[in-house]
């Protein structure tokens, strides 16, 4: 649900409507490699054309129809786009064996009891009401006897 744009340096948009939950699905980590070139202060990618300002390169992660965009990391490397590191792999599924050894060890999990006395519940007596009509009494008393010695 979270669709958003990628945009370098506020005026080159590279990754329209990102959805990562569309391309690769639930809980799946998903790369987006982007070559581009910076020469002589300037930024290009395909053939569009930016400035660099004060040396640094914004990505900026903008808003689109849905939820707010959110990533987890980012990594800007010098090279070509062959030397990137590439996501691994998915593990494949354990088989069945695997599973019925799991779900047997939680079941024995469900039936364990916690050693030891039982702690009380600190919050299970709430004594800041009976203080309450205490405090008012004092916070009226007081300036009433200022009031009196002053007479």
């Amino acid at each position: 649900m979270k669709v958003f744009d990628v945009v370098l340096n506020g005026d080159i948009t590279i990754v329209p409507d990102l959805d990562i939950y569309d391309r690769v699905g639930r809980g799946i980590a998903h790369d987006e490699y982007i070559p581009f070139s910076v020469v002589k202060g300037r930024l290009y990618y395909n053939e569009e054309e930016s400035d660099i300002r004060g040396g640094r390169i914004r990505v900026e992660f903008i808003k689109s129809y849905r939820d707010n965009p959110k990533i987890n990391a980012i990594a800007v490397m010098k090279g070509k786009l062959e030397d990137a590191p590439k996501l691994p792999p998915l593990a494949s599924e354990p088989e069945t064996d695997e599973i019925r050894v799991e779900e047997e060890e939680k079941k024995t999990n469900k039936n364990r009891r916690p050693s030891g006395p039982r702690t009380p519940d600190p919050y299970s007596v709430d004594d800041t009401s009976i203080m309450l009509p205490v405090f008012v009494a004092i916070g009226a008393f007081i300036p009433l006897l200022f009031c009196l010695c002053k007479l």
